[in-house]
């Protein structure tokens, strides 16, 4: 595995878990959807245009919402889980973009390889 923005995949990965944590019915679909809707907002947002909101609701949309928090704190325009400033460098969207398309390929791995849940399982396992 690339190591490159491993942090970012991570913070990322967390918001999402986090929602899984409260509503452990929650599928891998759902993180896929948000991972889609996000990926779609910054790759706008990367090539000049003015982002659609995306038409999600109930998980779905507290699963974007929740990745879309952190996905602004890592480009330096919010703040982070515990209401603080990003103390790094931001990154660029960009790249923001293509760790959301990495995330989107692990989703369906492990979804493949484990079930409806498996991604979501496989990086619990990882997170604080």
């Amino acid at each position: 595995m690339d190591d490159r923005n491993l942090d970012v995949l991570q913070n990322l990965e967390f918001a999402v878990v986090e929602v899984w944590r409260k509503h452990p019915d929650m599928t891998d679909y759902v993180a896929l959807r948000a991972y889609e809707a996000a990926f779609e907002h910054y790759r706008a947002e990367a090539r000049g245009h003015a982002p659609k909101s995306p038409l999600l609701s109930g998980l779905d949309r507290a699963a974007f919402d929740a990745l879309t928090a952190i996905c602004e704190w890592r480009l330096g325009r919010g703040v982070g889980p515990t209401g603080v400033r990003l103390d790094t460098t931001p990154i660029a969207v960009g790249e923001l973009v293509d760790c959301l398309s990495k995330l989107k390929k692990s989703v369906a791995r492990h979804t493949k390889a484990e079930g409806r849940q498996g991604y979501l399982t496989f990086i619990d396992e990882f997170l604080p």
